[in-house]
Formats: structure tokens, C-alpha cells, sequence
């Protein structure tokens, strides 16, 4: 019996590298790709696959919006992220969003075997200190990313990180299915929760974020 991955991914070269991983093991078989998620979501009912390796940055939509879709419309279907993201920031987030693992990019191709086959096991799969803070109800550790990674929502982190790729409030909304109004209270939430003064302290901000 072979297991069925569909990798989504929006650097093609990732894809083509999970695919020299995965390809040669007896027990697994890669059915699909996509390098957007609206084409994966049509993609993913037609070919039933038992894990999908996900990235959270996507060019039309939020990795960790997506992964709360496809675990309610999906449930038997297991997702793993693999990430450049510092885990101490988003790994909880997709934990609690319905991802069964976060593995980070630059891993070896074991460690990402490993990965797919504990996710598969229906195993839960994190580094060993996340785990930790997590069990332990401490939390990820703030990290070298900063405060914004343990301040804002999901959603607040969503906007701020398209805030800092350089998307107007309008362009946010459309990507995330809201409106202006909505976005600009999350903008002024988030200035809120991190101190800052102006929109412009916003935007730096989010630029310095995007850029780490």
C-alpha cells in the first residue's frame, strides 16, 4: 500500500525537492502539486491524499487560514507545514488551526521522512522544545522574531505580515475575504497591542517583521 502526499507549495523548487525525497520510498506517492492554494482545494477532493505538505506563506492565501479549511472540510486528511518561519512563532498557531506537524526548511531528508511518516501514524510531530513549551502550557518562546509573533491573533499576524509585504487595506481584504472596515480595525488593533503610534510606525514595523 503507498501512502498519497500532495505537496502546495508556491516556489516551484521546493516542490521539486520534497519530490526527490518522496519519490523514491516504496510506501509513498506523490498524486498532486499545485503552487497555489485555490487550485490544491479542487485538486485535493479528486485525489483523496493522506497528507498534505503545506507552506503558510502562499501567494493567495494565509497557509494557517488554509489548514483550518481543510482540516473542517477535510478531517481525514492530515496536514504537515514545512516552513522557513521560526516555529517559536508559527508552529502553535498551526497545531491549533489542525496541523498534526511543523518542520522547518532546511531540514535533512531524513528528518522530513521521518515527518511524513509519523504524521501518517496519526503522530503529532514538533521539535522537542516545542513540544515541551506546549505541554507544559508555557507557550512558544518568543524567539528572535520579537513581540508580534506572541501579541497578535492569527488573524491580526495575517494582516501585519501583508501590511509588511506591502498590501493596502483593500488588497488585505480581498485576499482574506473581509472587508476594508474590518481590516483597518485589525491595523488598529495591532498598532494598539504593539505600541505604535502611527500607521507609518505600523508599516516599518511590519517591514522590519517581513524581512527577518
Amino acid at each position: 500500500m503507498k501512502y498519497k502526499i500532495y505537496i502546495l507549495d508556491d516556489h516551484p523548487i521546493v516542490i521539486e525537492g520534497l519530490k526527490k525525497i518522496l519519490e523514491g520510498q516504496e510506501d509513498l506517492q506523490i498524486v498532486g502539486a499545485s503552487e497555489d492554494a485555490n487550485t490544491a482545494l479542487m485538486q485535493i477532493p479528486k485525489l483523496k491524499p493522506d497528507v498534505i505538505i503545506l507552506d503558510i506563506t502562499l501567494k493567495d492565501r494565509s497557509g494557517v487560514d488554509l489548514v483550518k479549511k481543510l482540516k473542517q472540510s477535510h478531517p481525514e486528511i492530515h496536514v504537515l507545514v514545512y516552513s522557513m518561519h521560526d516555529e517559536n512563532v508559527y508552529a502553535e498557531r498551526c497545531l491549533r488551526a489542525g496541523a498534526m506537524g511543523y518542520i522547518m526548511k532546511g531540514e535533512s531528508a531524513a528528518r522530513v521522512l521521518q515527518a511524513v511518516r509519523q504524521v501518517l501514524g496519526g503522530g503529532f510531530f514538533f521539535s522537542a522544545n516545542l513540544l515541551g513549551s506546549i505541554v507544559s502550557g508555557g507557550g512558544p518562546r518568543s524567539g528572535s522574531r520579537g513581540e508580534p509573533g506572541r501579541m497578535l491573533s492569527d488573524r491580526q499576524l495575517e494582516v501585519f505580515e501583508m501590511v509588511g509585504r506591502g498590501f493596502d487595506s483593500h488588497e488585505i481584504a480581498e485576499k482574506l475575504q473581509l472587508s476594508a472596515k474590518t481590516v483597518d480595525a485589525h491595523k488598529a488593533n495591532i498598532r494598539q497591542k504593539l505600541g505604535l503610534a502611527s500607521a507609518r510606525e505600523l508599516l516599518m514595523e511590519a517591514v522590519r517583521w517581513v524581512e527577518k
